[in-house]
């Protein structure tokens, strides 16, 4: 079994555009009006995109979607006074480093990578 792609509802399609787009540079891929949903290009297998759904409401939990990145660490240095940061770029118990920030709707996204040699 494979990820085909993964959705996450939004308030605003442009606010959430110019975030995923301008500040964390996701790549958009296909756009479709009819459900207000952007896709973007990974460089895997599976897919990430993006629906607009009015009067959305987000609580707060533990949901959570991690990305691997090449440079976890130029990532973290780019954006991290851009951003709502939960966790700060730190190692892992399992060898990598991590942080986690917050979308403009309150979805946690981990940004994973190996450290640097």
């Amino acid at each position: 079994m494979q990820l085909q792609v993964v959705t996450i509802s939004v308030r605003s399609l442009e606010r959430s555009r110019h975030f995923y787009e301008e500040i964390l540079a996701f790549e958009p891929e296909i756009f479709y009006e009819a459900t207000r949903w952007q896709s973007y290009r990974l460089d895997c297998s599976g897919g990430f995109g993006i629906a607009e759904t009015q009067d959305l409401q987000r609580a707060d939990n533990a949901d959570i979607i991690n990305f691997s990145v090449a440079d976890v660490e130029a990532l973290w240095h780019r954006i991290h006074h851009q951003v709502d940061v939960e966790e700060e770029l730190a190692m892992t118990p399992w060898g990598t480093y991590r942080f986690v920030i917050r979308d403009p709707d309150g979805f946690r996204l981990g940004f994973v990578g190996e450290p640097r040699e």
